[in-house]
């Protein structure tokens, strides 16, 4: 991504909602917000090394520890977002310890069967998540510095900025050093501990990293759904992200934003397949393997040297 993209893609996507409609908005929102959750994904996925279908359980407990600060002790959400993040980077650190001794399937395993145990607390801890109903009539965040967050545009430039922040953030995480040694970690574990690289730490850390970015989703999931349920929170949402990374480009900060706008505005397309959108996410997920392992932004790339070289040989 270099020096313009990102003030471009600012520019852009804030213009949008002043030139479509409201329910553009909602899927301009809805798509930001998928965007922030695939880019936890990426992390994992493009710097770890790891497929991680726990990740949504990261979302989940950021989402219901917020909004239960906010419903049964009165807190603001500018107060109940950055408890419920220490909260995801504190179980996140614990889980990381334990799973990340482990590699290839038995990881997988492990953190799917953690993303099921949180989704049955959730679901069976009536008194606390009012199980299977769920959570409801959550309200938008409260007004701060004067601007309210009521309307869907206004909550969509919070979300809108969130996006940024994060991406900002992990741009200048992957360019460091700890970025470095992550990629170095993901590649060759026994050359970059014979270097000195710890190698569990950095795991641990960039696991943290990704789950208070999943987090940052999770706390925008409530006010904007207005409703938190166990349903939402099932293996097919960390599917669905792993999908968006692949899609858009796995290994890239931009891969996992074109992948959320793409598989929210094409199943939208599709609606009247929607009962078949798991079928769609896993044919989408085949073809893309198959036909463009570098996703989308590396169909751009290519198609781009293409354009250059032929500029070149006209020349």
């Amino acid at each position: 991504m270099n020096k313009l993209a990102l003030p471009l893609f600012m520019i852009v996507m804030a213009a949008l909602p002043q030139v479509v409609s409201e329910y553009q908005v909602y899927l301009l929102t809805l798509t930001v917000i998928w965007a922030i959750m695939a880019l936890s994904m990426g992390l994992v996925l493009g710097y770890i090394g790891q497929i991680n279908l726990g990740q949504i359980a990261f979302v989940a407990i950021a989402a219901y520890a917020s909004t239960l600060l906010r419903l049964n002790f009165g807190l603001s959400f500018w107060l109940a977002a950055p408890i419920a993040l220490a909260v995801v980077v504190g179980i996140a650190a614990i889980v990381g310890l334990i799973t990340l001794r482990l590699r290839g399937p038995f990881f997988i395993l492990v953190m799917l069967a953690f993303a099921e145990i949180v989704r049955l607390i959730i679901a069976n801890w009536q008194e606390v998540t009012n199980g299977p109903l769920g959570l409801r009539g959550i309200a938008p965040p409260e007004p701060i510095f004067g601007v309210s967050f009521a309307s869907k545009t206004a909550f969509y430039y919070l979300a809108l900025v969130v996006l940024v922040v994060s991406l900002a953030a992990l741009l200048r995480l992957v360019r460091s050093k700890t970025g470095r040694m992550l990629v170095a970690v993901r590649e060759d574990e026994i050359l970059a501990e014979f270097v000195g690289i710890p190698i569990m730490r950095q795991k641990v850390t960039g696991l943290c990293i990704s789950a208070f970015v999943a987090g940052l989703g999770g706390i925008l999931l409530g006010p904007f759904l207005t409703i938190l349920a166990p349903s939402q929170f099932t293996l097919f949402a960390s599917v669905d992200m792993i999908v968006m990374v692949v899609v858009g480009g796995v290994g890239t900060l931009a891969g996992p934003i074109i992948g959320a706008a793409f598989l929210t505005y094409i199943p939208e397309l599709l609606s009247f397949a929607n009962h078949f959108r798991p079928i769609l996410m896993g044919v989408v997920l085949i073809v893309v393997t198959l036909f463009a392992p570098q996703g989308i932004l590396g169909l751009l790339r290519g198609f781009k040297r293409t354009l250059a070289r032929e500029a070149r040989d006209g020349q």
